[in-house]
């Protein structure tokens, strides 16, 4: 059985490299929704359930991202900002490829979408941490 990220027949089909890539890149979307499914359940029980809503404000992140228990809540919002938008960007890619058949199109639409998702990753990735206090209240020095 062939992996392929297309059901559309694909005229001097791409390649994104070994032969093997897509099959990693097809059991990626299968993994990295699993764990998004777990984490996603995870984050919205606890944020609804024992936080509640109404409670969700800037200082109640800071404290959560304060203090020994504050890596792993750092850590664990950082996995659903890398793992979702992996996933995300991935998706994207699929789609791409379904509609955009002009090579180079595709490239340059592709390339946009990694480099836009390159950035948010970033930005994201700063605001975790930066933000709330930055790394001295995480490490208690500040």
């Amino acid at each position: 059985m062939a992996f392929s990220s297309s059901s559309r027949p694909i005229k001097g089909k791409l390649r994104y490299g070994g032969t093997n890539h897509e099959h990693k890149i097809w059991l990626f979307m299968r993994l990295s929704g699993l764990v998004m499914f777990v984490t996603v359940v995870f984050h919205l029980l606890y944020m609804h359930m024992f936080v509640r809503v109404e409670n969700i404000t800037f200082d109640n992140i800071a404290e959560r991202w304060s203090g020994p228990a504050g890596v792993f809540w750092r850590l664990f919002d950082a996995s659903l900002l890398f793992i979702g938008m992996a996933h995300g960007m991935n998706g994207a890619r699929f789609s791409i490829n379904d509609y955009v058949h002009n090579k180079i199109l595709n490239l340059m639409l592709t390339g946009l979408v990694y480099g836009v998702g390159a950035l948010l990753i970033l930005a994201g990735s700063l605001a975790i941490i930066l933000g709330a206090g930055g790394l001295g209240r995480l490490l208690g020095i500040g």
